[in-house]
Parts: C-alpha cells; structure tokens; sequence
C-alpha cells in the first residue's frame, strides 16, 4: 500500500480502539503484540495488515473479530423471524368455562365473534 491509498478499513476500526482505549501507539502495539514499528507503518498506511492477524488481535483486545470489522458497532446475530403468529387450540368445554377461557386468552379483549 502506498501513502497515497486508503487505508484499509480494518485499520482505521483498529485506531478507533485504540482512541477509544485511550491508548497510544506504543501502548496499543504491545496491547496486540506487534513491535512498535510495524503497528505505526500499519497504522500510516505504509504496511498492509494482514487478515489472518486479526484473530490474534482480536484475542488480545478481548473481542471477536467480527466486532473488529464492525466496530465501532457490535455484530448481532438476528435469528429468523417467525412471522407466523397463529396458535390453533381445540378445546371442548361448556359454555360458562368456554367464556372465561376466551377471556383470558384474550385478556378480556373483546371476542363476542368467537362466541358462537
């Protein structure tokens, strides 16, 4: 990588730790195990880090890595959603306890159409 290209952006989430760990470079390289020289040239731009470092790093930030490649934001699995909301329920009852069990599941809510 040359000064005039972007840094990549696994670095700059890198710098953001380290600003936010209020760290220096010298602290924040020992912190992730690199000599000082390599984290600076890295850290300017002028030495490619290498994806397979990041599980180091990231063990020895205490983080996961893909909270490194998200950061400042953590990753969040979300689960599928289940978008279906029925419930089928087959009860024989008599019309007293019928009423209360309908009222109950539907918290009193009107259900004069379930009624029948």
């Amino acid at each position: 990588m040359t000064n005039n290209e972007k840094k990549h952006f696994l670095v700059d989430n890198l710098i953001k730790i380290m600003n936010d760990s209020k760290l220096n470079k010298v602290q924040f390289a020992d912190k992730i195990g690199f000599p000082e020289a390599k984290w600076n040239k890295i850290s300017n731009g002028r030495q490619d880090i290498d994806v397979s470092e990041i599980s180091k790093i990231a063990e020895k930030l205490r983080m996961r890595e893909i909270d490194i490649y998200t950061y400042p934001d953590k990753y969040v699995k979300k689960g599928k959603e289940d978008t279906n909301n029925e419930v089928l329920i087959t009860m024989k009852l008599n019309n007293d306890l019928k009423d209360k069990v309908l009222a109950f599941i539907s918290e009193n809510t009107n259900l004069e159409i379930l009624k029948t």
